[in-house]
């Protein structure tokens, strides 16, 4: 059954990257001063502090983080489960923290569901599962701010694990996977979306996100999921069980996670975005479709073949249409003759194939089918008092599945010497290919592997200071497996000898593609280790309080092994490795405490943070040395508010290959030398890496208010202005450009002496230089809006309603140097944000009862305006703003009800509206993929605790 999507009025809009919106803006700050409003006269109002006594049940209540500008010190916590300091949201950075309550109340199956729902900084324009048939499967994908996934760490506990490589390349900076790790394990997310490379090193240019894992939990929690689309489509089935018990009197602690879950396809035909869409081009740029008469260009994909002569001329001769199609049956013109032909000359069939090797087929994947499994094993021992080990571990697996189409053979050129040719001419053609007459599967696979490991200690020294030490070990592992055009004879030798035949009705008619292609590997393995000692506590106590310090040393390794398209024999493997160490210290002063009783001044402390690291490339011979710094103050000038402010630097060191020998060409290409009146050149270029990069860097500035009212007591409200600005970046250019700027870099154009008597001063060009250079900047600034009001209703239950809003003030990138930067704020295709994401939510909770709304807004945005063609079939620039609505409904059995006590039925829906995604005529499906394509979606989960 096709779902009919709702019909989005497009706001028109010229073809121009455009400022900001301020309409959106106005509509955010309208939408958050709504909902702050409307609360305080709904029900009486109690401090976080009651709320959280009062709060029997953890999973039953939504309990608040306490509110520390509230109290009479500013506090920094220590370790506590992790490697990294506890973060919290007042600190003088602008931590984003998503807790327990908020996890299990989301809906959310994985990680990336998880951050794409609450973050409103995140601009990952796709997720893993709208996008399957990737090189890194179905592992997660994370961008803060727009500065992309290599720029976004990623943390386990604190620690770097190793990323996901891609097509037989694995890199430093490549993300880990935490789509492996169930939500089920996870205690919170701890996310800092800014340069902070200070705390926690190369990559943080973006922020960081840290997934902390349950530790203390005590108890055992069984789980079942099951989620459908409301048409029956594309099911999640989700098992799992976490298990904590003691041993030795409480001495020894043991804590185990495992979930299975098995997400179900969803394909093109259940869906009728690629008909919309087609619907839309149609409307509003026919000559797509219909190339007119004269021009150079291909059929359209459709359920039967469609030809077109190659360069638009008559196919039947002086007067006839340059295009028709096959009739269903038609066994070939040597059978038939042309007649069918000319019968159906100057008409397409653009209806929705099924099969491989069309780009308009119903059976392209739009979700895929996921298996996971994962395992999480840690335990810790109290060998003394004060002393621990631990151990914290973890396995993941998960297999993607899509339909294999990379034939790079979706349209058939059919020479007029072919003998398969009736038409006298070179033609193009085409054609959909039935799966029945694949010799082999059609699907293709990507498996994904998670192995992480870390054995260590934590020390409680006297004067309240702990040291915490580990050896940490993790692996990563990605295969993908599909299939391409590869022996002899090619396919296109097979259909110009008539071995295959296109010209026929290919969905009633056997046509053998297989035996043209083979079903090549590429592999890629990724090893990572890490020795860290950290240390914290008070180092002297003064007028104003404890002074505190965190300083730790690090070393890591990273080792890589690649095998890129391979069939058999597999070749040699492309090793490389890395090793970095790493001196790190932070330290927080309070300069004022509230016993002082100074006017304007109830506390007042800086924070300070600085990093050294050295890295050493081995199989590239680079070694950098960086040393950044973080600081940060917080000043309450009475109690309740908090102004707070930071400044950070950021960096990444470049890639195993940006650092390679560049590789000079083995042909010539073509350039216009301005130099020589425009001479045509025929040049080498030298292109590829670069050993003499150094490091991309970045800078943040962030200044925010928090504010705790007393005189409304459960409501916060904090605003946080941001800024990051980057330089160094990373970039090539090309032989043109590069020939162009001559005077920028001389020492990249090469020439020949000039002869005696040349009249242009300047021998000819013998070769360019393209390889990769620091040369360009990128910049951006925004708004976080975050409020959240919690209150009791007597007898009505207690409600909890939360606003969170990202407004970007402007995304601007430097294409070519001296160049002006341009502003893509709103071009999401381009890395740009949104011009606003806004998150909402509201939650009830009474004695055995809880339910909640939630609603995410993602402003309209604008196709990358050199999309030219996708912008006349969009009818416009502008790509409609979404909505989503997800609602559930919980009930827990109380204790009285015997084997059934602890059990807790939720049934919940997401997309409620079942709200289509808009028409993005720029993507491959030709919908927005901030949308889902699952559209409504309903779930049951039955948790058990014992």
């Amino acid at each position: 059954m096709n779902k009919s999507p709702q019909k989005s009025a497009l706001r028109p809009s010229s073809c121009v990257l455009r400022p900001a919106a301020e309409g959106s803006r106005r509509l955010a700050l309208a939408s958050l001063i709504a909902a702050l409003t409307a609360a305080p006269g709904l029900a009486q109002r109690v401090s976080w502090d009651a709320a959280l006594d009062a709060a029997v049940d953890d999973d039953q209540v939504s309990t608040l983080e306490r509110l520390e500008v509230q109290g009479d010190k500013l506090e920094r916590h220590i370790y506590e489960g992790n490697l990294d300091l506890v973060r919290t949201e007042n600190d003088a950075q602008p931590y984003n923290i998503i807790g327990r309550d908020l996890i299990q109340r989301s809906g959310a199956t994985t990680v990336e569901d998880l951050l794409r729902q609450q973050l409103t900084m995140t601009t990952q324009f796709e997720s893993s599962d709208n996008s399957p048939g990737g090189w890194t499967g179905s592992s997660s994908r994370f961008s803060l701010r727009g500065m992309g996934a290599a720029q976004t760490l990623v943390l386990v506990n604190g620690r770097r694990v190793a990323g996901v490589g891609s097509r037989g390349t694995a890199e430093g900076s490549d993300q880990a996977d935490l789509n492996g790790i169930p939500l089920s394990a996870i205690e919170r997310i701890e996310v800092l979306p800014a340069s902070a490379s200070a705390i926690y090193g190369s990559g943080a240019l973006g922020g960081v996100i840290n997934v902390v894992l349950r530790r203390g939990y005590s108890g055992h929690e069984a789980n079942a999921r099951y989620e459908t689309t409301d048409d029956g489509h594309a099911a999640i089935s989700t098992y799992n069980l976490t298990s904590s018990f003691q041993l030795e009197q409480g001495r020894t602690q043991v804590l185990l996670s495992t979930q299975f879950q098995d997400t179900e396809p969803l394909y093109g035909h259940q869906r009728n975005f690629q008909v919309r869409g087609r619907e839309r081009q149609l409307a509003n740029n026919r000559e797509a479709i219909y190339v007119p008469e004269g021009i150079t260009g291909d059929p359209p994909a459709g359920a039967l073949v469609n030809i077109r002569s190659a360069n638009g001329s008559p196919l039947f001769g002086p007067g006839s249409s340059h295009f028709t199609h096959i009739p269903v049956g038609y066994r070939g013109w040597k059978l038939d003759g042309l007649q069918p032909l000319i019968d159906n000359q100057g008409t397409y069939n653009l209806d929705l194939a099924r099969g491989a090797l069309n780009s308009f087929s119903g059976d392209i994947v739009l979700i895929g089918r996921v298996r996971a499994k994962s395992l999480n094993f840690g335990v810790s021992r109290d060998m003394t008092e004060k002393f621990r080990l631990f151990l914290d571990s973890g396995w993941s697996e998960s297999v993607q599945k899509d339909v294999s189409t990379y034939y790079t053979a979706r349209v058939a050129t059919l020479a007029a010497s072919s003998p398969n040719n009736p038409f006298g001419q070179d033609v193009r053609i085409t054609y959909p290919a039935r799966h029945i007459d694949r010799e082999t599967s059609p699907t293709s696979y990507s498996t994904n592997r998670q192995k992480r490991a870390a054995l260590g200690f934590e020390w409680e020294l006297p004067r309240d200071w702990r040291l915490v030490g580990d050896y940490s070990w993790s692996y990563s592992f990605v295969d993908r497996t599909y299939r391409r055009q590869y022996g002899t004879p090619t396919f296109a030798q097979a259909v110009n000898a008539g071995i295959v035949d296109l010209l026929r009705d290919t969905t009633s008619f056997e046509t053998l593609i297989d035996p043209y292609s083979n079903l090549p590997h590429t592999t890629t393995k990724a090893w990572q280790s890490e020795s860290t000692v950290r240390a914290a506590g008070p180092v002297a106590t003064w007028y104003a309080g404890d002074i505190t310090l965190a300083s730790g040393a690090e070393h890591r390794e990273l080792r890589s092994a690649g095998f890129p398209d391979y069939t058999t024999p597999r070749p040699p493997p492309t090793y490389r490795r890395q090793q970095i160490d790493s001196l790190y210290v932070e330290t927080t002063v309070p300069l004022v405490a509230p016993e002082q009783g100074i006017p304007v001044l109830h506390a007042f402390d800086v924070q300070m943070a600085w990093r050294h690291e050295r890295f050493d490339v081995e199989t590239a011979g680079n070694k950098f040395d960086t040393t950044v710094p973080t600081f940060g103050l917080r000043w309450l000038p009475v109690r309740g508010l908090m102004l707070r402010s930071s400044y950070g630097k950021g960096f990444r060191v470049p890639t195993y290959s940006q650092l390679a020998d560049p590789t000079l060409s083995t042909t010539t290409s073509q350039v216009n030398d301005p130099r020589r009146g425009g001479e045509v050149s025929d040049i080498y270029t030298l292109s590829g890496g670069n050993p003499g990069l150094s490091p991309e860097t970045s800078r943040n500035f962030n200044v925010g208010i928090v504010w705790t009212p007393e005189a409304l007591s459960g409501l916060r409200l904090s605003v946080d202005w941001y800024k990051i600005e980057k330089k160094n970046n990373l970039t090539t250019l090309g032989a043109q450009a590069i020939l162009d700027q001559e005077a920028i870099f001389p020492d990249r154009v090469i020439r020949d002496p000039a002869a005696a008597g040349d009249p242009y001063g300047v021998g000819p060009i013998t070769q360019i230089n393209t390889y990769a250079m620091n040369m360009l900047k990128m910049e951006t600034a925004g708004i976080d809006i975050g409020a959240r009001y919690l209150w009791q209703a007597g007898g009505a239950g207690d409600f909890d309603l939360a606003v969170n809003a990202t407004l970007t003030d402007y995304y601007r990138n430097q294409t070519t140097l001296n160049a002006p930067l341009i502003d893509w704020v709103g071009v999401p295709s381009n890395d740009g944000p949104l011009d606003s994401r806004i998150n909402s939510t509201l939650n009830w909770h009474r004695k055995q009862w809880s339910a909640g709304w939630s609603a995410q807004y993602y402003d309209s945005y604008d196709i990358n305006p050199t999309s030219t063609a996708a912008i006349l079939s969009q009818g416009g620039i502008r790509v409609a703003s979404q909505t989503y609505h997800d609602a559930f409904v919980r009930y827990r059995l109380p204790q009285r009800h015997g084997i059934l006590a602890g059990v807790e039925l939720t049934l919940g829906a997401k997309n409620v509206f079942d709200k289509a995604p808009p028409v993005d005529m720029s993507r491959s499906r030709y919908y927005s993929t901030f949308g889902d394509p699952r559209m409504r979606r309903f779930y049951v989960n039955v948790k058990k605790t014992f």
